[in-house]
């Protein structure tokens, strides 16, 4: 790219930027915002997920390893998403867990997945703020994105991580070339944690450390009794329930054939719908209500009749290991889902496993089937496992890892900036 080019293209980014600030109404900040100071190696968590998406286990995983080390958790926000999904709630920085994890999502230009163009702006973008909010400090990578290659060259971490929670390469809206980027990092990587076992077994042989370490739940926040949401105040019953993203790993065929199947339930869906889901219209008794925050959560599992996982039979679906899984039994409810790998070695029983063919006899049979004794069996079933024993699980390999970097760079650890 020539002078003229570069300049225009920085002029045009400059523009932009303006823009996307304008359009959501950035806050003032505040001062600088410094990590504390600590013993050990602050850990930037780049997260492919957002902080205010679906709640999952790189949130989970943020606040329980800021228990350990003083955490950042970045997830770029694109502006549509600011305006759209996230409205009223997108803030650019945020202090959790006492001051020990810092929560920053920076504005980047829409398109970050379509345009070379303009994920090339929000890679500076993204690479410069994270470069002052850090500092001179050596820290640790982990990130669960396969399309972030260029956090290594640009920001030089001590030690890098994955976790491969997804095979986010394989969804319809993944970049080019993002094979290579996810083998750039595997090379790299010091340690690998996979969220499925599907994707340990796909990947072990790429990097040099991979371990399967499965996701958990916050046992006593579901059961803690809850109040039924107002939207689900007259709603028929049984009601059956998905929660989660609706993209095209859910087959949106399957839920329309729910509806018509029970025509007198209540079919509800608590998740963000993605352009990857289709233009689906349901029959009138789904209800579609969109994405909720976390806290209300307990509410809908609690005042529901089933959990449902309508998953499609495609390539992304099939490497997931579905957080609502644990949640749906921990709240004792009975759970249908169709024929996912980790799904039928990990949760069959209690989860219900049926194709499509079989879908409506196994909703049927799962409902019939229903009662106190199988509520409880199904909640002591998720009751062993947390997210605390999956993180301290990781946090003994990245001190294991941060161990080893000290020894190599002969410095203290928590050195630089205090």
């Amino acid at each position: 790219m020539n002078a003229a080019a570069l300049l225009t293209f920085g002029r045009w980014t400059a523009a932009h930027g303006a823009l996307a600030e304008s359009a959501v109404a950035v806050p003032p900040r505040s001062g600088p915002v410094r990590l504390p100071h600590s013993e050990r190696l602050p850990l930037l968590l780049f997260s492919q997920v957002a902080w205010d998406g679906v709640w999952q286990r790189p949130q989970e995983m943020a606040r329980r390893l800021a228990r350990h080390r003083p955490v950042v958790f970045c997830s770029p926000v694109q502006v549509h998403e600011a305006v759209g999904p996230f409205a009223g709630r997108w803030r650019e920085m945020r202090s959790e867990e006492g001051g020990r994890l810092l929560v920053f999502a920076p504005l980047i230009l829409s398109g970050e997945y379509r345009h070379g163009a303009i994920r090339a702006a929000n890679r500076v973008i993204v690479a410069r703020r994270l470069g002052a909010l850090l500092g001179r400090r050596s820290f640790i990578l982990l990130t669960n994105s396969p399309f972030v290659d260029w956090l290594v060259t640009d920001l030089r971490p001590a030690a890098v991580g994955y976790d491969a929670i997804d095979d986010f390469c394989a969804f319809e809206w993944a970049p080019a070339g993002s094979r290579r980027r996810e083998e750039r990092i595997l090379r790299r990587a010091d340690f690998a944690f996979a969220g499925t076992d599907s994707l340990a077994r796909a990947l072990a042989g790429r990097t040099r450390s991979m371990e399967f370490i499965a996701s958990g739940v916050d046992i006593g926040k579901l059961q803690t009794p809850a109040d039924e949401p107002p939207e689900l105040r007259g709603l028929a019953r049984p009601r059956l329930l998905y929660v989660g993203t609706l993209n095209d790993r859910v087959s949106g065929r399957l839920i329309a054939d729910t509806a018509r199947a029970f025509p007198h339930a209540s079919v509800i869906l608590v998740g963000p719908r993605r352009a990857t889901f289709g233009d689906w219209r349901f029959p009138p008794n789904v209800i579609e209500l969109g994405l909720r925050p976390h806290d209300d959560l307990p509410g809908f599992y609690q005042h529901c009749d089933i959990g449902l996982m309508p998953f499609a039979d495609n390539k992304a679906a099939r490497a997931v290991n579905p957080v609502k899984t644990l949640e749906y039994l921990a709240c004792g409810l009975p759970v249908v889902s169709t024929p996912v790998p980790d799904v039928r070695k990990f949760y069959e029983p209690p989860v219900v496993v049926a194709p499509a063919a079989g879908w409506r006899e196994a909703i049927a049979r799962a409902l019939s089937g229903d009662g106190d004794a199988a509520r409880s069996a199904r909640r002591e079933f998720a009751a062993g496992r947390s997210w605390t024993a999956m993180t301290d699980r990781m946090e003994s390999v990245i001190a294991e890892t941060e161990r080893r970097v000290i020894d190599k760079l002969g410095t203290e650890a928590g050195g630089g900036e205090p």
